[in-house]
């Protein structure tokens, strides 16, 4: 609704404030309401299956034999890998510890990996086996880091000869005493939900080098508290709708989707299916077998629901829902989804240093491509005009800017790029440029930020131009640099670099050899597939940054 004060957006919905004080207790709490027996996550690609009852008796236990190996409240977990069972588990035996987490991209390589692992302060590894050779450096230098000693690694999976295993924490647990040490006390360690984080995740760096955000406990509660969101399944209430829902879960748990999501819809009580290796055909005979009601997408995957082939292929008759987020999504494949599948379709908005700046559209609305629905409950937005920075009425646009009970608590080791994020009255800018129609719905139609979309699968990755750029100067025979995204046939970007040598430059330096500099240490989703063209100089803006608009225009 618009508020009547200068045109400011809030919520007509009330927030609900939460008893609990911690992100642990109020799922502990949700997890005892439930019955044990019901299975809550079932991983399509392997068919395992887990129950209420042994999430909690795990997660409790691999807690425990944590706390016997010596890990303390000052301590932060870092997760990389891809979604699974045994990751979950870990996530949830964090929570109740109490401790934070930093949680790593899928797609990142070993540079990334060392760079992000160091600057969060974490000090636990928690990974697959295959994914462990990206920590070496880490682990092989943490003799010379007091900040980052590497007090203790866990494998999800198999077996290691050097380090802890998911199995072996298990073991080490002894027979049920996980349950009586950490059940009567969740969290395990004291935590302040006012001060102390939750969460600690990188941005995409969309103006500037990625930065590493901090979300409170109370900013999760919040969230977790609120009804009627884009995610929540009980918003379906038609007579013809299930009572019982089944949720796909295909957010990469490394990535703040993933994080934020698992907690919040696995807290609803209804099974969510997840994808240890993602695979679209996988996706769509999982809806088939386990009935799937609630479907989450993304602009790229949800072309090929409406695929013919897919249609016809696959029985997903059980669909009430499919949502979305994170970029535009084309309004005709949206009408198709509808027609074809008869569903609710909803668009949110959101980021990470806001989560769910909107609940999605009204159901009872008509659907209208590009709705993302009022703000949220405890969220106030202003769309600023882009000159003056005053607030604007609907239907014009400006930057959007919000603040509210959800916001980031800051970046850490960067007060600076902290405040300035803010205008002079306490406005979080968001970077993107949007309106708002007469009913206070939000639309969002353009992009401040620098960021480059690439397509990874089953969703887009946000990748950060300045992060390529800073990496390339690593290279001896460059001397600058400029990224920018390509436009692609998929309809994302590639990354391209304009490339200034050094004067005097007496080595034969080719495209080839930068891309391959690149393609060795960087995650593959930053790779120059868009190309490497060599300038004489680097344009740039009067305040000495790359003059971004420039090489986009050169595209």
């Amino acid at each position: 609704m618009l508020s009547s004060d200068s045109n400011i957006l809030r919520s007509s919905i009330p927030v609900v404030i939460p008893t609990e004080r911690t992100v642990g207790e109020y799922v502990w709490h949700k997890l005892n309401s439930f019955d044990d027996n019901n299975v809550c996550l079932i991983d399509a690609y392997t068919g395992q299956q887990l129950t209420v009852g042994q999430l909690k008796h795990q997660s409790l236990s691999i807690g425990r034999a944590l706390v016997a190996k010596g890990v303390t409240k000052s301590d932060k977990i870092a997760f990389y890998g891809h979604n699974s069972i045994q990751h979950s588990v870990l996530r949830f035996a964090a929570y109740f510890l109490g401790l934070p987490f930093c949680p790593l991209s899928p797609t990142f390589g070993a540079y990334e990996v060392g760079h992000e692992y160091r600057s969060t302060g974490a000090t636990i590894i928690m990974t697959t086996n295959d994914d462990l050779p990206k920590f070496k450096d880490v682990i092989d230098n943490t003799d010379n880091n007091t900040v980052n000693v590497v007090k203790l690694v866990v494998i999800f999976d198999g077996q290691h000869k050097d380090y802890l295993t998911y199995d072996q924490l298990l073991i080490d647990d002894g027979a049920n005493d996980g349950q009586s040490l950490l059940a009567a006390r969740v969290p395990y360690f004291d935590v302040d939900p006012d001060n102390d984080p939750f969460i600690y995740i990188h941005t995409s760096g969309s103006t500037g080098s990625p930065k590493c955000v901090k979300l409170k406990h109370q900013s999760i509660l919040i969230l977790m508290h609120e009804r009627g969101h884009f995610l929540d399944p009980d918003i379906v209430s038609s007579p013809g709708a299930l009572k019982k829902h089944c949720i796909a879960f295909p957010y990469p748990f490394g990535h703040i989707s993933g994080s934020a999501i698992l907690p919040l819809q696995l807290c609803m009580g209804y099974p969510l299916v997840i994808y240890s290796q993602f695979d679209e055909h996988l996706l769509f005979k999982s809806v088939e077998t386990y009935r799937i009601t609630f479907l989450g997408t993304f602009p790229s995957f949800g072309r090929r629901l409406v695929d013919p082939d897919v249609f016809s292929r696959y029985d997903m008759s059980s669909l009430q829902i499919v949502n979305t987020g994170g970029a535009a999504f084309p309004g005709n494949v949206a009408r198709d989804i509808i027609d074809k599948y008869n569903v609710i379709f909803r668009e949110g908005y959101g980021m990470t240093e806001y989560l769910f700046i909107t609940a999605g559209r009204n159901i009872a609305d008509e659907f209208k491509s590009g709705n993302c629905g009022p703000v949220s409950p405890g969220t106030e937005c202003k769309v600023a005009d882009l000159a003056t920075g005053q607030p604007l009425g609907p239907n014009s646009d400006g930057e959007l800017c919000v603040r509210g009970l959800k916001l980031f608590a800051g970046y850490v080791n960067n007060d600076r790029a902290f405040g300035e994020a803010f205008d002079s009255d306490g406005w979080y800018r968001t970077g993107d440029i949007g309106h708002y129609d007469p009913s206070g719905n939000i639309y969002i139609t353009d992009r401040l930020k620098e960021i480059i979309r690439v397509a990874d699968g089953n969703l887009y990755v946000n990748v950060s131009p300045v992060e390529i750029e800073q990496f390339l100067l690593t290279h001896p025979s460059i001397a600058e640099a400029a990224v920018v995204g390509v436009n692609n046939r998929s309809g994302t970007q590639w990354p391209r670099a304009y490339v200034k040598l050094n004067s005097g430059q007496t080595t034969v330096v080719s495209d080839i050899d930068i891309k391959k500099f690149v393609a060795d240490t960087l995650a593959y989703t930053k790779q120059l597939k868009g190309g490497v063209q060599f300038v004489d100089n680097i344009k740039r803006i009067n305040i000495g940054k790359v003059d971004r608009k420039f090489y986009r225009n050169m595209v």
